[in-house]
């Protein structure tokens, strides 16, 4: 993982919550590790219940943290939607799906 990422994370979250912030990023080994990684940490503001989610999306399809980090707020077909009730949703459909 690279040195940033772990930089940011001890800027951004209390120490409580870095190691299991870094374990959830360290799960996360498919395609542009540290970029989805880093837009993990973007998409989360803080917050280890956003970076477990946002790990969760990545692993079923790392191509959405990357649109809802990079692009989204760009996106005029999708102005106003919610990207946590996304991946709220995204989650709920892949969880159906391995029942």
């Amino acid at each position: 993982m690279e040195q940033r990422i772990l930089e940011r994370v001890s800027r951004e979250f209390q120490d409580s919550d870095r190691d299991a912030v870094v374990q959830l990023l360290e799960s996360y080994v498919g395609p542009e590790s540290d970029r989805v990684r880093w837009d993990i940490l973007d998409l989360s503001e803080g917050g280890l219940g956003k970076v477990r989610d946002y790990t969760k999306a990545a692993q079923t399809d790392y191509r959405d943290v990357l649109y809802w980090a990079e692009y989204f707020k760009d996106d005029p077909m999708l102005h106003g939607r919610d990207p946590k009730q996304m991946v709220s949703e995204i989650l709920a459909k892949w969880g159906k799906k391995n029942e």
